[in-house]
């Protein structure tokens, strides 16, 4: 008899946990639709486009100073936007064919004065390949900026 109520306890509250599934889980099944929100620029010597709405996750691209960037948003099928991604640290962009995520503090709205094309003759000097490019973006991504917090 105790199996039989166990097993009715167990079927009651799966059916009560499947009727309130949260909306957000459902607005996740549905399928997003992508629309411009501008066009900035990567405001750094050279960085990555993330997989991921994290410095951790797969590169997609690398990118250098001034590379105009799409910043799109994401909607539901019922017009939820979902636009703060990692702590709204992150936008969501589009690099040529490329779809990730890029640290909002990398991009800017209007062209910046960048080292590699101020110093174009020092830059092309250095011969980089591309592999080099990805390394040193990817170095970059781990340097953290900001004041220390250290007491002097």
């Amino acid at each position: 008899m105790s199996k039989v109520i166990l097993s009715m306890m167990l079927i009651f509250s799966f059916n009560l946990y499947s009727q309130t599934t949260p909306p957000a889980f459902a607005a996740s099944s549905s399928p997003m639709k992508k629309t411009l929100v501008s066009v900035k620029y990567f405001n750094q010597m050279m960085g990555n486009v993330h997989q991921n709405a994290s410095r951790f996750s797969q590169v997609m691209t690398t990118i250098s100073c001034n590379h105009p960037v799409k910043v799109m948003k994401e909607t539901s099928a019922d017009g939820k936007e979902f636009v703060f991604y990692g702590d709204n640290n992150w936008n969501l962009v589009t690099v040529g064919p490329y779809d990730g995520f890029i640290m909002s503090a990398y991009l800017s709205d209007k062209k910046n004065e960048c080292f590699e094309e101020e110093y174009s003759k020092f830059f092309d000097g250095l011969e980089l390949e591309i592999t080099d490019l990805y390394y040193w973006a990817r170095l970059y991504d781990q340097y953290t900026q900001g004041k220390s917090k250290v007491n002097q």
